[in-house]
């Protein structure tokens, strides 16, 4: 395939006929035409669990000075019905599983990629940044094995990880997030002779009700965020439901349908901005007679947040901001109780942020791309990379 910019929605359409729905997320065939797209590269394929390879390519080398930069994205997506991977346009959108999370965004790398060597064979600027991309497996299943093990192979100075974002937003900061199971016991006996309420699913219904609604009134105060966002240039908004989400996601319990349950168990996922104090969500959490369990916690990641140096994301957001500028777009810090790769890089202490053409019905049976947005972002992704070359090599 000739790749080039009018290619953008094609290799979208292509990616998106290809089945890396996880589970299983198989990534074979994805990385099979990536690699012919790519076949006058040098190539890495890293693959922790068989089946799901991901694919590194070194695109251009630093000049002396100069930072190295990963554009990535990942190519699994979640379920869906089988006609998801039929791509379809309609009304300056492109439809279909992965459209948008993240099918578009690998688009939009593969052919930023050709883009900026062309950039290169033009430009008389000696700061020229290196370029390296990663197409990685099982983010949707927390991308332990796709990013997560690529980075410690293949580290690079920044990195931009593609998610449907938007033209003029950047996600900077993620979510706490705590993995639990609560249990509650409550009195057992015959449907006609016990009453319901004395039982355990009728206590954990109540504790759910309360729950969600006191999670949905957690704000806590993050105006100094946003001022510190505002002084480098960035509007700042919340992207969710929230502040704070309590999902009770699986309950079981009971034994027969014509008996009052004793036990019930709730797998709870509970979401909460770094700005509401862990202490408060203790205390929401905790009631008498029900026994929680941590299972485990994930830290929240993000700019300020972190042990990412502050001077080298500014870096980073700094030419990023400029790139929107010029284009008459003001630049949005986002935060979001969704998580994603970030963690996977920003642990090595690597700025590394969220970009990309923006979408929507995420995961939803109408996810799509907005076509003028995935036209853009390739131009987009090479215009940050060489402003972050002249960032780093000028000291600003």
């Amino acid at each position: 395939m000739d790749v080039g910019m009018m290619e953008v929605v094609e290799i979208t359409k292509e990616l998106i006929r290809i089945d890396t729905r996880n589970p299983p997320g198989e990534t074979v065939r994805a990385i099979e035409f990536l690699e012919e797209l790519f076949s006058s590269f040098k190539t890495k394929i890293y693959e922790k669990v068989e089946g799901k390879p991901s694919l590194v390519v070194d695109v251009a080398k630093a000049s002396k000075g100069s930072p190295e930069i990963m554009l990535t994205s990942h190519l699994d997506t979640v379920p869906s019905p089988d006609e998801l991977l039929n791509p379809i346009i309609a009304d300056g959108r492109l439809y279909g599983r992965g459209a948008c999370d993240a099918k578009g965004c690998v688009a939009a790398m593969i052919v930023a990629a050709f883009e900026y060597l062309e950039h290169l064979e033009h430009t008389e600027d000696p700061r020229n940044a290196a370029l390296k991309l990663a197409f990685t497996s099982d983010e949707e299943v927390g991308g332990v094995n796709g990013l997560g093990h690529v980075f410690r192979h293949e580290k690079s100075d920044f990195v931009i990880i593609g998610e449907p974002l938007g033209m003029g937003y950047v996600g900077v900061l993620q979510a706490c997030v705590v993995s639990a199971d609560l249990t509650f016991k409550g009195e057992s006996g015959h449907t006609a002779t016990k009453d319901a309420s004395e039982g355990a699913i009728y206590r954990a219904a109540e504790y759910i009700i309360s729950k969600v609604e006191e999670f949905s009134r957690l704000n806590g105060s993050y105006s100094s965020i946003k001022e510190r966002f505002s002084r480098i240039g960035y509007d700042f908004e919340i992207r969710g439901v929230s502040h704070a989400v309590f999902n009770p996601s699986v309950i079981s319990g009971g034994t027969k349908r014509n008996v009052v349950a004793d036990s019930c168990r709730v797998e709870a996922d509970i979401r909460f901005a770094p700005w509401i104090p862990k202490d408060e969500v203790r205390k929401v959490l905790r009631e008498e007679g029900v026994e929680i369990k941590i299972n485990g916690v994930l830290e929240p990641y993000g700019v300020f947040m972190d042990e990412v140096q502050e001077e080298d994301d500014l870096k980073l957001l700094n030419a990023i901001k400029r790139v929107y500028e010029r284009g008459g777009v003001a630049a949005v810090a986002l935060f979001s109780l969704g998580v994603g790769d970030t963690r996977h890089v920003r642990k090595y202490g690597v700025p590394a942020v969220y970009l990309g053409p923006g979408g929507g019905e995420l995961h939803g049976k109408n996810e799509y791309v907005n076509l003028n947005e995935l036209k853009e972002f390739p131009s987009v992704y090479v215009d940050v990379i060489t402003e972050l070359a002249k960032e780093v090599t000028s000291g600003r």
